[in-house]
């Protein structure tokens, strides 16, 4: 009598998930890119009229992670609303541990800005002085222009209080390259902003809202 048992499809494991081997998921090439144990500056595709920007610093090699050289810390400059009070909006540092940063259906372009040296001080030592920098970088516009000087024309967004997460993200890159965290090639902040971001797509991003970017790309 022929079994009526149906045999299991053959499944192969991948981050802990189960995927029938006939169609589980293609390498992600781009992503094998990512070098751990480095600076990255993050381009988001754009939701209303720009990128989103920030910073992310991929783990060192040995952290016991199915994904490790995906995962890392991102920082970045967030515009929302208070717990205790939602009507009012402020600007808050955002500093949160990424599992998989490929798993961002928005990333579109990964820039590496340096690796950190370990022959200079611990890993350790060196991953605290990278949260340490970052968290002083000035939030808002008032407390930017008070601290660093005031905007140049066209910086910030006026819908969000004048400010943006560009300006913050470019003042964390010059904060980083003054402690020696990176190296920006002799170029200013705002040049090798703009320099990375003519890679991230056309000159105006409103174009590129609610486009698929078919994945992102990484450059090192």
């Amino acid at each position: 009598m022929m079994s009526l048992l149906k045999v299991p499809e053959p499944v192969e494991v991948i981050n802990g998930d189960r995927y029938p081997q006939a169609t589980k998921p293609p390498p992600n090439l781009e992503a094998d890119k990512i070098q751990r144990n480095s600076l990255y500056l993050t381009f988001n595709a754009p939701q209303v009229d720009d990128y989103h920007r920030g910073i992310f610093l991929t783990n060192p090699p040995g952290e016991a992670l199915a994904d490790a050289r995906y995962s890392g810390t991102l920082f970045h400059a967030s515009y929302a609303p208070l717990a205790d009070d939602p009507k009012t909006s402020t600007w808050t540092l955002e500093q949160r541990p990424v599992r998989d940063v490929t798993s961002s259906a928005s990333l579109c372009l990964v820039f590496r800005l340096g690796a950190l040296d370990t022959s200079v001080r611990s890993i350790e030592e060196q991953i605290a002085r990278v949260s340490e920098v970052l968290g002083q970088v000035p939030l808002g516009r008032q407390d930017r222009e008070q601290r660093l000087g005031p905007l140049k024309k066209g910086e910030g967004n006026p819908v969000l209080a004048g400010y943006d997460c560009i300006v913050w993200t470019k003042d964390a890159m010059s904060a980083l390259e003054k402690a020696g965290l990176i190296n920006m090639g002799g170029k200013t902040a705002d040049e090798l902003m703009a320099f990375v971001r003519a890679l991230a797509g056309p000159p105006d991003a409103k174009s590129m809202v609610g486009v698929d970017f078919g994945g992102f790309k990484v450059v090192n």
